[in-house]
């Protein structure tokens, strides 16, 4: 038994000797980094809010792709280096880093982790290892915080568009209800449409795991693999609709301190698993309509 310890041991030796500029880099990515994703989740409370709570996953979800593909490469090691094209990398990783450190932009130093990693990349596995680990180093982007610049006037647009169509399904339904900008008159109650019910980060959250979806299936087909992220902000939209469409429907039946109290809370997980069923099933629907005309 103790031989076998002591031959562990020494492939565990053997294992960081070979790879000790890996671990110097990934040594140095931390140090750099975790500030960074400590401000997002500390500091500012950006991956905190109701639009890019998701933030943290996608970070998890990418590293854990990225080790898997990276151990699971055939003949990693007759991969050659790219020097080159890694400092290219690490001079975009900190041009990024220093601005958006320099000039507090958060977006920019989160973004500069990628090009950071796809230098660490190419410095250890060159384009092989590259084409190889290519989609978790894409799926990151998702993690980024978009600047206020583009969400505020996207919610804005969105929360008046889900109370107009809320508005006129309870009209269709026969209900007393009237809109004023983005607040909804349902009888004698008001329902303001909020930044949290415009959808956004549903939106954010089904475009990237349906992304991670496709690349986890490995559909052939083009269609699906082009449409699919295409429709996800229909669905996404479609599924906040009925969420508010509930919400206010108990609010009018069963008063107000039910629909803004635990079913409120509910709602928010119920919208995400309705926006996942109809992407699913919009899903399944493509695959239909490829095997019928394409034959896959």
């Amino acid at each position: 038994m103790m031989n076998t310890l002591i031959t562990e041991l020494r492939a565990i030796k053997q294992r960081y000797t070979s790879n000790a500029g890996l671990w110097v880099m990934i040594a140095g990515l931390a140090v750099m980094f975790i500030p960074v994703f400590y401000d997002l989740i500390v500091t500012t409370g950006i991956w905190m809010d109701d639009v890019h709570a998701h933030g943290p996953y996608i970070l998890a979800i990418s590293l854990w792709l990225l080790s898997k593909r990276w151990r699971e490469a055939d003949d990693i090691a007759t991969f050659k280096p790219a020097v080159k094209l890694a400092w290219i990398f690490f001079v975009l990783a900190a041009l990024c880093y220093i601005s958006g450190r320099s000039l507090d932009i958060i977006y920019l130093a989160s973004g500069a982790f990628i090009f950071a990693m796809a230098g660490i990349v190419c410095m250890e596995g060159g384009r092989r290892l590259l084409q190889v680990v290519r989609f978790p180093l894409f799926f990151m982007i998702f993690m980024m915080p978009l600047p206020n610049s583009i969400v505020g006037p996207v919610t804005d647009l969105m929360k008046f568009a889900v109370s107009t169509v809320t508005v006129d399904m309870l009209r269709w339904a026969g209900l007393p209800a009237a809109q004023s900008g983005v607040m909804i008159v349902l009888g004698q109650y008001h329902l303001l449409v909020a930044d949290a019910c415009a959808g956004m980060r549903t939106l954010f959250m089904l475009e990237s795991f349906g992304i991670l979806y496709l690349d986890l299936v490995a559909h052939r087909s083009r269609l699906r693999n082009i449409l699919l992220p295409v429709l996800i902000i229909p669905i996404s939209f479609t599924a906040n609709v009925i969420r508010v469409i509930v919400l206010a429907l108990i609010t009018y039946y069963f008063g107000d301190a039910a629909g803004q109290g635990f079913m409120h809370q509910l709602s928010g997980i119920v919208l995400f698993l309705t926006g996942l069923m109809i992407m699913i099933g919009t899903d399944s629907l493509l695959r239909l309509t490829s095997r019928k005309y394409h034959g896959n």
